[in-house]
């Protein structure tokens, strides 16, 4: 293939009016990389011009698009992007951030086939509504029909997608859970992806989308479901092509943590556990590890050895890394529940339960919900670890919530995802200015923290999008012991240490992929037939980031908004590893950061009009 130049190609883009069922579609020749590349390189440059206050607001957007490798023949080229204002994130002005949250499933394959490279969504629809795109022939142009959702109404995730399966067989399918609808007093619901295992199993088994709040952002569209309806078509570019990449992405050391032990791999991020459980760096009872052996049992070797669950090692479309950590009942074969490493802990050890059956009703209540397990399980705990401190004055939170009670926290869940717990649906930061009691809030701007201890991770403040989704810095003291100002200042702000995680979220591909720079730009080359480099993904990765943290400081982040929660820059005795966070190293690290990433903004990208 002769070398093409960016300017060369373009993208289909699709403006969706809901109010009024109309669209209006542009083929956009591509301006520049971030433009070829799509995700969130595409994504931020939108949201620069749909600044909203009110991320509910009809006028407020919602981007769906895909990356230069989504729906091609790249092995976990499977990612469908949603871009929005959170409801969720934000700064202490009140205003909304820019925010972007992806999912694996084959939703994005469909998409790509239908010839949809981008939808932006305003306006609202006047009932609950689904939207259907197909087209006439295989390579004709997407056609846009909504249709009445209104049977669909209250039904969790997996009823919406198996209803619509039933009555579209060639598609897949983007839904919001009752989370999604109940958008008003839930800020962290998220959007299901539709699944091949999911279809042929009629299991639970969607993939998320899951920060920030995007479903909200889509029910409150009154969007309840996208039909992306087509049969399948040849992948391109012909898989030959990238035969070689694809081995290293199902053999390879980048993705050995998440395949199975018998595939040379390490089992998964379950695993992560184990490695983090020596240190005691699990989180337990609100990010407040004990220093015992307490969540040994949850291990995948100790929930292997009940006779009661198997555990099955199941994969999406085409991926040989087989990520997915599927649990079921022995005897009866029925499935409980995919155990990843961030639900498992945060729904489990976080909160003080350890019983694995209860765990499992726990992580699939928030998944059929719409729930992000993440900010939900963040939020029981800060709930519950409030009403530990004031047994004795009487003051509660959700009716005495309290740590181990698994039969009050499922009744908690449920409550939230139907709306009515408002209380605990508004998160962690919102609940704890409403009590008056920030210091143990475990998120930053907003964004509950993942399953890894931010007493060890100086880093979170400036993640976009979650912190184990969109800043490197999560392990960094766990595997290198580096406890060093100048360290931290350049691991969390150099594009190749912990911007560098961004860049599969601007190409469509699987962060568990763990391709090198030059791998992933030569599928990106050979995909497009644009010579990528690998110095020119990692200047894009950079690019996004500050258009992002551009984003931020125009809603009214200020310094004082990059911020860690008290409790967790004092000193734990529980946790074996270096104690190097402390009140002045986080105030120097903060100062340094934002400078670096003022003059980085500065130099490298053109002011805003």
């Amino acid at each position: 293939m002769a070398e093409r130049k960016v300017s060369e190609l373009s993208f289909n883009r699709y403006w969706v009016d809901l109010e009024a069922h109309s669209v209006r579609s542009e083929t956009v020749a591509c301006e520049d990389l971030e433009d070829l590349l799509g995700g969130i390189g595409r994504g931020f440059k939108l949201l620069e011009g749909l600044r909203t206050d009110d991320p509910h607001s009809p006028s407020a957007a919602l981007v769906m698009n895909l990356g230069a490798l989504s729906g091609t023949s790249m092995m976990t080229g499977l990612r469908t992007f949603f871009h929005a204002y959170s409801p969720l994130k934000r700064s202490s002005s009140g205003l909304p951030s820019a925010i972007w949250s992806a999912g694996s499933g084959k939703f994005g394959t469909k998409l790509r086939f239908l010839g949809v490279d981008e939808v932006i969504f305003t306006g609202r629809c006047a009932g609950p509504s689904t939207l259907h795109i197909t087209q006439s022939q295989a390579g004709g142009e997407a056609e846009f029909s909504f249709k009445d959702a209104a049977a669909l109404v209250g039904q969790t995730t997996n009823a919406k997608i198996q209803a619509l399966y039933g009555e579209y067989p060639d598609a897949h399918f983007a839904v919001v859970g009752p989370a999604g609808e109940n958008y008003e007093t839930v800020l962290y619901a998220t959007i299901a992806l539709s699944s091949e295992n999911q279809l042929k199993s009629g299991d639970a088994k969607a993939r998320y989308c899951g920060r920030g709040g995007m479903g909200g952002v889509m029910g409150s569209k009154n969007l309840l479901a996208i039909v992306a309806d087509t049969p399948d078509q040849k992948l391109q570019p012909p898989a030959a092509t990238l035969k070689r990449i694809n081995s290293v992405v199902g053999t390879g050391d980048g993705s050995r943590r998440f395949r199975e032990a018998k595939t040379g791999g390490m089992g998964g991020t379950w695993a992560n556990a184990e490695a983090l459980s020596p240190s005691h760096a699990v989180p337990e009872y609100n990010f407040m590890p004990t220093g015992t052996d307490i969540s040994v049992p949850l291990h995948r070797k100790n929930v292997e050895q009940l006779e009661d669950f198997t555990i099955k090692a199941e994969a999406c479309f085409r991926c040989g890394i087989r990520c997915h950590k599927n649990l079921y009942e022995t005897k009866s074969g029925t499935f409980r529940a995919k155990l990843d490493y961030e639900p498992l802990v945060l729904l489990s050890s976080n909160i003080g339960v350890f019983d694995v059956d209860a765990i499992c009703e726990l992580v699939e209540l928030t998944d059929q919900l719409g729930l992000d397990a993440i900010s939900c399980g963040v939020t029981l705990s800060y709930a519950m670890e409030y009403n530990r401190r004031h047994a004795d004055s009487g003051a509660s939170i959700a009716g005495g919530l309290a740590y181990g009670d698994a039969a009050a926290a499922r009744h908690a869940i449920e409550s939230i995802g139907e709306g009515k717990l408002p209380q605990l649906g508004q998160g962690a930061l919102r609940l704890s200015e409403e009590v008056g009691e920030p210091a143990y809030a475990m998120h930053s701007k907003g964004m509950e923290f993942p399953a890894y201890l931010p007493q060890t991770n100086p880093g979170y403040p400036w993640a976009l999008a979650g912190g184990h989704m969109s800043m490197r810095t999560y392990l960094v003291l766990l595997n290198e012991r580096e406890v060093g100002i100048d360290y931290w200042v350049d691991t969390i702000t150099s594009p190749e240490r912990g911007l560098s995680i961004m860049r599969d979220d601007l190409v469509g591909i699987c962060k568990f992929s763990g391709l090198s720079n030059d791998d992933v730009s030569e599928a990106v080359t050979k995909a497009t037939g644009v010579n990528v480099s690998g110095e020119d993904l990692r200047d894009a990765v950079l690019r996004a980031f500050l258009r992002g943290y551009r984003l931020e400081r125009l809603q009214g982040f200020t310094n004082d908004d990059y911020q860690l929660p008290a409790d967790v820059l004092e000193k734990s005795d529980a946790i074996d590893l270096p104690y190097f966070n402390t009140p002045e190293f986080f105030a120097e690290l903060q100062e340094k950061v934002l400078a670096k990433f003022d003059a980085l903004l500065e130099a490298n990208l053109p002011k805003l009009p």
